[in-house]
């Protein structure tokens, strides 16, 4: 990866001939007689095939890393028997992946500013791809461990900054609605996940290439999430800089090449046949805050302080106080929604066993599940390693899905009319009251839907969160906020994670108490913002 912190050197970008097409064009004047708006050009541009594309590919890249995240549930249960994992070490493995993307996210976002956000997309995808596949061949839990972290860390950079690239490709006109379809495939993510694992898990065979390695289908469930990435990482290689990062950096040269790429992606024109071949073509420049951050004064260390020196406004009067209360608000949604929903495969697989007919809690079916397996172990000579998933889990992480997916359509059209706060306290609400009555109730089809509302409530109340965090702070700071918020609720997951993987056996009703608890704090801490 190549970065640059000279102005104007002319590097080209990604794309054969898109300077020289930009040069012979004329468009690279000289004069300020002509001194076009990028938004103005963008419109003028038009909303075409080059967006369209990179809808597609947000969307790929959006399912890749969700599905790598989530997948893991069900892998844990497949492979279960081959790494002799414990509960605990279960819950390590699922929060490898999320701890990188914790440690890297806010990083990332950073360099993507200052050295491209194409670049970090770009080879942050091939990087995840080389490590996915490494990882499908690894026979040792904390060598998988260690490599499914170093996974999250090109994983944060795909998370910092492919909405800032998709954003900047588009108008205000369409900037929204693209980012909520791209946002979308979060959903189709926790459908594509359990219906892809559960058709590779449906067969059972085994390739022995040595005593100590056998190949058995749970891998392939890495393949299916890799493959997502590398289409995305193809079709993202022709596309340029984003044009508005390339003005922020003082390169109008690029930039107006990079517009001339998307004119004739588009339309198949150049933009000297749109705007006139005789104009005398300036684009006017981009402000960033973050300037001091490419020179890179003082290697490391100097990037370090410059990190410093621009988060520490968001811990200062006038936003200390609301920006403390929603990343701590961010924090408990994620530690509910997310660390639950990563742990439902196997809460559903243990309670489809012998107990799944019998009128009793989760908990107590949970309990009697346990039960089991240590009496397995007491009895015989050898412990008895179950592996296999029941047809169920798979039904009911895709309900789930199909229940996110729904959730976002009712939630877009309850905003306006009843406000972002009481969506959030309703919503919050909700997710309360059922993990209260997941206590109690015995019905499998109400459970379920408890289950569902668990999951689903907290996890929709995320996106409105980042989008009033946004709000709460000023424009230079909004990019930090949101990427310390999101880096919050990651640690909420790894926090979650390892809490279920040590409590949920021996204290399975605590622990349900717990994040509980959390959702509801939540709601008190919305209460007292001003959004």
């Amino acid at each position: 990866m190549q970065f640059s912190d000279s102005k104007n050197e002319g590097r080209q970008p990604v794309g054969v001939g898109i300077l020289e097409a930009g040069h012979r064009a004329g468009l690279a004047g000289n004069g300020a007689n002509n001194e076009f708006d990028y938004e103005y050009v963008l419109a003028r541009i038009g909303f075409g095939k080059a967006q369209w594309l990179l809808l597609l590919i947000s969307g790929l890249l959006t399912l890749c890393s969700m599905a790598t995240q989530t997948s893991v549930g069900i892998m844990a249960i497949a492979s279960q028997c081959e790494f002799g994992m414990s509960q605990a070490e279960k819950g390590i493995m699922m929060a490898a992946c999320v701890t990188g993307i914790f440690l890297s996210t806010y990083f990332w976002g950073y360099a993507s500013d200052a050295f491209g956000r194409r670049s970090v997309l770009f080879y942050g995808t091939l990087a995840t791809n080389l490590l996915q596949l490494i990882s499908m061949f690894i026979t040792n839990i904390w060598a998988f461990n260690v490599v499914n972290l170093l996974m999250g860390v090109s994983l944060g950079g795909v998370s910092a900054a492919i909405y800032a690239y998709l954003s900047e490709f588009n108008t205000d006109k369409h900037r929204a609605v693209v980012i909520n379809y791209s946002t979308m495939f979060v959903s189709i993510a926790a459908i594509y996940m359990p219906a892809i694992c559960w058709l590779i898990l449906s067969a059972d065979w085994s390739l022995h290439f040595s005593d100590s390695f056998i190949f058995r289908p749970w891998r392939l469930i890495i393949l299916s999430n890799l493959l997502p990435g590398l289409i995305a990482a193809l079709f993202l290689y022709p596309f340029p800089e984003s044009p508005k990062l390339l003005l922020a950096q003082d390169r109008e040269y690029e930039a107006i090449a990079a517009l001339e790429w998307i004119c004739k992606f588009n339309r198949g024109r150049s933009l000297a046949s749109v705007f006139g071949s005789d104009a005398d073509f300036k684009l006017k420049p981009e402000q960033i805050a973050d300037d001091d951050l490419r020179s890179g004064s003082g290697g490391i260390c100097g990037i370090l302080v410059n990190i410093w020196r621009a988060t520490v406004p968001l811990f200062q009067k006038p936003h200390c106080v609301n920006f403390i209360l929603s990343i701590f608000a961010v924090f408990g949604m994620f530690l509910t929604s997310a660390g639950m929903q990563i742990w439902y495969p196997e809460i559903v697989n243990r309670s489809s066993g012998d107990n799944a007919g019998n009128s009793s809690s989760v908990c107590d079916i949970l309990e009697a599940s346990f039960e089991k397996q240590r009496f397995n172990v007491t009895t015989v000579d050898a412990e008895i390693c179950d592996d296999s998933i029941s047809t169920k889990t798979y039904i009911d992480n895709m309900i789930v899905g199909c229940a996110f997916l729904v959730g976002f359509i009712i939630q877009g059209a309850l905003l306006n009319p009843l406000g972002r706060k009481n969506v959030l306290l309703a919503a919050l609400a909700i997710g309360t009251v059922s993990g209260i009555l997941l206590h109690f109730v015995v019905n499998a089809q109400v459970v379920l839907v408890l289950f569902c509302l668990y999951i689903l409530m907290p996890g929709l109340s995320i996106s409105i969160m980042c989008g009033a965090m946004v709000d709460l702070v000023p424009t230079h700071l909004r990019g930090k906020a949101v990427s310390i918020g999101l880096a919050m609720g990651r640690l909420g997951v790894i926090v979650a994670s390892n809490m279920i993987g040590v409590m949920l056996e021996p204290y399975c009703h605590t622990t349900f108490v717990i994040l509980t608890a959390s959702i509801l704090i939540c709601a008190f801490l919305v209460h007292f913002l001003p959004i």
